[in-house]
């Protein structure tokens, strides 16, 4: 059985052998003063930032008083896994599987935009305190060029999650409601913990040579080009499972070879320790036919293709805060393997975890692999952060993918309990005293859900991983047209009435969407860690 996977992470990790690295040239330290020109009713000025970096706004002639202003995700600094950005690269909400943004939407509905390019010196990645400072600085000079300017939303995706929740705490007039979208929760911490599990998991079942997180943390090109070396081995991996789906048996750890349990009953664990998602582009999780005989060898599938995604960007952003952090963030001595393996998962995927006995003889000889022990002052800066007080009272309304591969949705609802927590602590205080107003709750996290059935196989009985994805609820950052026009709206209302829309709004809006989740109490599956 042949399947491919991802063909630009296999791609991107090949040109990463021979990839010529340079640092990118440190940008003028004076701010330029905008330049616009209008075409077709839309005033577009463009300029650059004290640091150099480039902004843009742009200004429809039916401006109706709301400027939105988005911040991107997160950039690599350096070239050879994926393409280094030369400026900015989006304007507005775009989905990465239909390579499409809703710029012209917004426009006719009256919105402003503005965006820039999160660059620091040349340096991108985890340049999160600067990043802050920057957009305060847009917006102010988005407000000096036009004081018709009533109400600001601030919005964006994946990276921007850690960005935006401490830049509203800190400059709380500068925004009038905030929207997450794909957004990672501060602290990242959480996130790339089982992004480094995955590498030392591999490492125990598949390839010894593996170093994964423990091998981060050199500045530079040094550091970037270890991590590169990292994420090759997994390619490798990820490139015969995807040519055999992990059907031979294992061959490590010793105690485990000609156990008769395949490769990919590993693959399975590791993907369900990590919480990476059983449904993919093409794999819903439950299509089942004469070579895919059981559901469970459809959510492997699906976790061998999001691994590539998950592994390569993961890989990146750890490598990037490594660099804050410094050598040994990752520390795994006091994990508890078993216990990040949900009973429910155990029993639904039982016949692809090899059964019982195969679950129990995989997570002994994890428990018994020798650990990876860190740095404990590179620790306590990783679990610190973008650390955040999620006290900001401001409208804030997340949207997430139930199946996103690289910023998993249990990142939505990790942000909502944290915000609950100080809402509650707040209204108890209210309570208490009845002094000044009472406290609201203005947190809305939206999700976009898949079809029930959508993975496609070929004549051969092979699921067809080349065919069209699935028409909602997959894939990082990729959502339908009109689910992001449904969020900027939602935020738009938000900003002029300083409230998130009612449960009775959302379930409206959603009969109008296709697969927007109209059921304000669904929760996505929990992250693995809360280092709190």
């Amino acid at each position: 059985m042949k399947l491919s996977i991802r063909k630009s992470i296999a791609t991107a990790a090949a040109a990463a052998l021979v990839a010529s690295i340079a640092l990118v040239s440190v940008p003028a330290a004076n701010a330029a003063a905008p330049t616009c020109t209008t075409t077709a009713g839309v005033e577009t000025c463009k300029g650059t930032l004290a640091n150099g970096a480039s902004y843009q706004f742009r200004m429809p002639a039916n401006f109706k008083g709301t400027m939105f202003f988005w911040e991107h995700g997160f950039k690599p600094t350096y070239p050879g896994v994926s393409a280094v950005p030369t400026g900015i690269e989006e304007m507005t909400p775009a989905s990465a599987n239909t390579k499409s943004d809703i710029t012209k939407q917004m426009l006719l509905a009256g919105y402003g935009l503005a965006a820039y390019d999160g660059t620091v010196k040349g340096m991108r990645g985890w340049n999160n305190t600067f990043r802050i400072e920057m957009l305060k600085e847009v917006i102010d000079t988005a407000l000096a060029k036009y004081p018709k300017i009533q109400k600001k939303v601030v919005y964006g995706s994946s990276q921007a999650g850690s960005i935006l929740t401490p830049f509203v705490e800190k400059y709380p007039t500068y925004a009038d409601s905030v929207g997450i979208m794909a957004g990672i929760n501060p602290s990242p911490a959480d996130a790339l913990q089982s992004a480094c599990d995955i590498f030392y998991i591999l490492s125990v079942f598949a390839d010894p040579t593996i170093k994964g997180c423990a091998a981060f943390g050199t500045k530079g090109v040094p550091g970037h080009m270890a991590s590169v070396g990292e994420l090759l081995k997994v390619v490798a991996l990820l490139t015969a499972w995807s040519k055999n789906l992990g059907a031979p048996g294992l061959e490590y750890p010793a105690a485990l070879k000609g156990s008769g349990i395949p490769q990919r009953s590993a693959l399975l664990l590791t993907g369900l320790l990590t919480g990476v998602p059983t449904k993919s582009a093409h794999m819903d999780g439950i299509s089942t036919n004469a070579v895919v005989a059981e559901h469970s060898i459809n959510a492997t599938v699906a976790i061998l293709e999001n691994l590539g995604e998950a592994v390569a960007t993961g890989t990146l952003a750890a490598q990037s805060a490594s660099e804050i952090t410094g050598p040994g963030f990752y520390d795994n001595t006091k994990t508890n393997w078993a216990s990040l393996l949900d009973d429910g998962d155990a029993g639904r995927y039982n016949l692809g975890l090899s059964g019982d006995d195969g679950i129990a003889a995989m997570l002994g000889v994890l428990s018994a692999a020798p650990r990876v022990t860190g740095n404990a002052d590179a620790i306590a800066k990783f679990k610190a952060l973008d650390k955040s007080t999620f006290a900001s009272t401001k409208p804030t309304i997340l949207i997430s993918n139930e199946a996103d591969r690289l910023v998993f949705a249990g990142n939505s609802s990790r942000y909502v309990d944290k915000k609950r927590a100080v809402y509650d602590a707040a209204l108890a205080k209210w309570e208490a005293s009845k002094s000044g107003p009472k406290p609201i709750w203005n947190t809305l996290a939206l999700y976009a859900m898949t079809p029930e059935t959508y993975t496609k196989f070929t004549a051969a009985g092979l699921p067809d991983l080349a065919g069209p994805v699935a028409a909602s609820g997959v894939g990082h950052q990729s959502f339908t047209t009109k689910q992001m026009k449904a969020w900027v709206d939602m935020l738009g209302v938000a900003a002029r009435s300083g409230k998130v829309p009612t449960s009775k709004y959302v379930e409206y809006i959603a009969t109008k969407v296709p697969y927007l989740n109209g059921d304000l109490d669904y929760r996505p599956a929990d992250l693995k860690y809360n280092f709190g």
